[in-house]
């Protein structure tokens, strides 16, 4: 191929590249669209302290801690005077707030604390159960972390309520490289969400890391400004890579041919 081709085929990728580029800077201009909300509180806010309720959907763990097998020892699985099976009874409530118990049938639980639970479930067994010790876990109890964090997603709560730090430690700790000024905790049903909002050099503070964290909260750090423009620049390069590579080859083989 003679040369003249070759840099015609030279300037038809730099054509290509100033394209792309300018492409890249009119998507950059352009503005992000309005979001608007509703019924959304800014003041710092509180949530009731108080025992967690089960309700529809919940996935339950029962144990009777007299006995090691998931609600009662079963004969088909006594061997020499031991019984074993799964570690507790595993079951989850349903639309109507009922759950399925062995020897006992349907039994509404909707509206029930654990320990509420935990009672009635020894009053049922008192006749079917020697000295019945119950103890109840809600499994299924999670919230979201979001934004500038190691790991983001669903983050499961050991327990009714965690401590905000605690959460922050399971989603791997919080990315200062990439996170804004400020820590958010929007909490609500989705018709009234309400925002509770910490600087971050509040979060020294042990009464913000002891925060309580509830059931479907959502912690999002928001990221800064040169964040997400860096977040920007990696995609830009990642898309305009193969360009670069083609267009370094040209260069290499005009070079070579010379």
């Amino acid at each position: 191929m003679p040369p003249s081709n070759f840099y015609n085929m030279i300037s038809r990728i730099i054509s290509c590249v100033a394209m792309l580029l300018s492409l890249f800077g009119c998507t950059s201009q352009k503005k992000s669209p309005s979001i608007i909300f509703e019924n959304i509180i800014t003041a710092p806010v509180q949530k009731s302290t108080g025992a967690y309720l089960i309700k529809p959907g919940n996935k339950l763990l029962i144990q009777n801690l007299n006995w090691t097998s998931r609600l009662f020892p079963e004969p088909d699985k006594i061997q020499n005077g031991q019984s074993f099976s799964e570690n507790g009874y595993r079951v989850q409530v349903n639309p109507e707030g009922n759950i399925t118990l062995p020897e006992i049938g349907k039994f509404h639980v909707s509206g029930l604390n654990r320990s509420q639970l935990s009672d009635s479930l020894t009053f049922l067994y008192k006749d079917i159960v020697r000295d019945p010790i119950f103890e109840v876990e809600i499994t299924n109890l999670q919230v979201k972390v979001l934004g500038a964090c190691t790991i983001q997603g669903l983050v499961t709560l050991d327990k009714e309520t965690q401590s905000l730090g605690e959460v922050l430690a399971k989603a791997g700790g919080i990315k200062y490289n990439e996170a804004g000024n400020t820590i958010q905790i929007i909490r609500g049903d989705g018709k009234e969400q309400k925002i509770i909002e910490y600087d971050f050099q509040q979060l020294g503070d042990p009464v913000i890391m002891n925060l309580l964290i509830f059931d479907n909260d959502i912690i999002y750090i928001p990221p800064s400004k040169e964040g997400i423009r860096s977040v920007k620049l990696s995609r830009k390069l990642v898309i305009l890579q193969p360009v670069l590579i083609a267009l370094n080859l040209a260069l290499l083989i005009v070079n070579i041919t010379r």
